[in-house]
């Protein structure tokens, strides 16, 4: 049995790199191997490019400033508009206390004050009607408890 370690042949057809004599290179370019038509030259830059990282970060302050500066005025025109029309529902809506006869319960009813129709009621009229009915079986059973019974004693 072979474990060993057995040299490992590759083969290789590798083309020796040929060195191309025209092309000018200049200081601090790379050498490459490119046809003269596909080769690039850079131009000299010239003076460089400062950036004033302070301005735009402040640019940016500024932008953030008129950005919250415009939501708060769009919810300042919100509040304003909605306390407008809470205003305008009090002038059209009555809001009474009333006691219900039946249940004898408070009643909350706020009434258009036009057209005279309950736009809301508290409780409603269901809940009261059950309360009337829960009433009167309560006081029917009182009654049926305080009713004198009538007892017949038979002597023989």
């Amino acid at each position: 049995m072979d474990f060993g370690a057995t040299p490992k042949t590759f083969a290789t057809g590798a083309v020796p790199a040929t060195i191309r004599t025209d092309i000018s290179v200049q200081n601090g370019a790379a050498p490459v191997e490119l046809a003269p038509e596909k080769t690039v030259r850079s131009i000299a830059a010239g003076e460089p490019v400062q950036l004033d990282i302070r301005a735009r970060a402040e640019e940016r302050r500024f932008d953030a400033q008129r950005q919250q500066s415009a939501q708060d005025e769009m919810m300042q025109q919100r509040r304003f508009e909605e306390r407008r029309r809470q205003q305008d529902l009090r002038e059209v809506i009555d809001r009474r206390l009333e006691v219900d006869p039946k249940t004898r319960s408070i009643v909350l009813r706020k009434t258009n004050r036009e057209s005279g129709e309950v736009v809301e009621q508290y409780p409603d009229e269901t809940l009261l009607k059950l309360r009337a009915l829960s009433r009167e079986l309560i006081e029917r059973d009182r009654e049926a408890a305080a009713a004198p019974t009538h007892e017949i004693e038979r002597i023989a």
